[in-house]
């Protein structure tokens, strides 16, 4: 299921007058030239394109209306999208922003076949959301996916014509395909599905690794069959317990860097943020990061837990137990007037972020961080 341009179906439910008009999201991050970052299918057809300059754009199309972003209120929204499904199938997995793929194995003696399953959950969801969809029907995840895009509400792909139907679709709408495996079969001449569906797995994996090979080659063929998860399982929140063996004093915890790996590791910014510790006698202790806080870049916010944890650890005793609970957000929020150190922090992620991919044996880390990891 796909609920095309979300973001701009919740800005019209807001704001009926928007229906119909070329609209725009101005990009959140702070930048010299603003631009834009989402462009709906009335401002394309007029040219506009996302990361373009704002006043360019404005020039160009006079009649665009530029809205203030709101990630998120969408990642809420993906949520409700999320719970609404559960009403139809247990099994699930949400996507981009609007996209959900589901399992509608056994509930043909509930809904019907899925075809008469996935037409009552158009229309549920059109009247208790007041979003429009499409609905893709396949057994592979990726044929489902991209039969959403066709023009039709409702496209079904039959058993055995998962290949002839993503033939013709370019490898740009291959997920997980970095740029430079792209850029690499383009040289090759393979520029579609139905380029790559023939090509053996030891000539692919000379181009990518092997277990990237064979993933794309069972998309480009309509062969993936993954098995969904549970849509109940809780969105966007996670747990991370240490046990301390042997328990050891405040400030001989590497709390910092411990804070900044799960950061790292999951890449979201944190909306909330607990931090729970019990000493060795069993005492708890429990500090909740403040608003501010949480609108500091991962490696600064991993200092600011270190130094909440130290400061409220005041019974100089052993702690042997620690938890960080975090519910993520879409987005870091950002203060308007940031420190000049924020600021570059904030810059530097992007960078670190693709380091960390390209070379993940050899982290890039900040000066304490090694001590600590060295410590550790």
């Amino acid at each position: 299921m796909w609920v095309p341009e979300m973001p701009f179906q919740m800005a019209c439910q807001v704001d009926a007058g928007l229906k119909e008009r070329p609209l725009a999201f101005l990009s959140p991050g702070a930048q010299r030239t603003p631009c834009l970052w989402l462009v709906n299918r009335q401002a394309r057809a007029e040219g506009v394109a996302p990361g373009e300059p704002m006043d360019q754009a404005l020039r160009r199309l006079p009649g665009l209306r530029v809205l203030d972003p709101a990630p998120q209120t969408w990642w809420e929204a993906q949520g409700q999208l999320g719970e609404f499904l559960q009403h139809w199938s247990p099994q699930g997995l949400l996507g981009r922003m609007g996209e959900a793929l589901v399992d509608l194995h056994g509930t043909a003696r509930l809904y019907g076949g899925p075809r008469d399953a996935a037409a009552r959950m158009q229309r549920d969801l059109a009247q208790s959301m007041g979003w429009t969809s499409h609905g893709g029907l396949s057994l592979s995840a990726t044929a489902a996916r991209l039969a959403t895009r066709t023009p039709e509400p409702l496209a079904e792909v039959c058993e055995g014509a998962e290949g002839v139907f993503l033939a013709p679709h370019p490898l740009g709408r291959l997920p997980d395909l970095t740029p430079r495996v792209r850029y690499r079969l383009q040289r090759l001449g393979l520029a579609r599905f139905g380029d790559l569906q023939p090509v053996p797995l030891p000539t692919l994996s000379q181009v990518m690794p092997e277990p990237d090979a064979r993933l794309a080659l069972s998309r480009a063929r309509g062969e993936d069959r993954p098995r969904l998860p549970m849509l109940a399982d809780p969105l966007g929140e996670s747990r991370h317990p240490w046990r301390l063996e042997p328990p050891c004093l405040p400030e001989e915890v590497p709390l910092a860097f411990w804070c900044l790996e799960r950061f790292w590791n999951d890449g979201r910014s944190p909306r909330q943020l607990t931090l729970r510790w019990w000493d060795v006698d069993g005492v708890a202790h429990r500090w909740r990061a403040p608003e501010e806080a949480l609108a500091e870049p991962a490696m600064a916010l991993a200092r600011l837990v270190e130094a909440a944890f130290r400061k409220g650890a005041e019974r100089r005793i052993l702690v042997h137990r620690l938890e960080l609970h975090m519910a993520w957000g879409l987005g870091r929020s950002r203060g308007l007037f940031e420190a000049p150190l924020t600021r570059k922090l904030g810059a530097l992620e992007h960078t670190l972020a693709r380091l960390r991919k390209r070379f993940p044996g050899q982290p890039v880390l900040p000066g304490w961080a090694r001590e600590e990891d060295a410590s550790a």
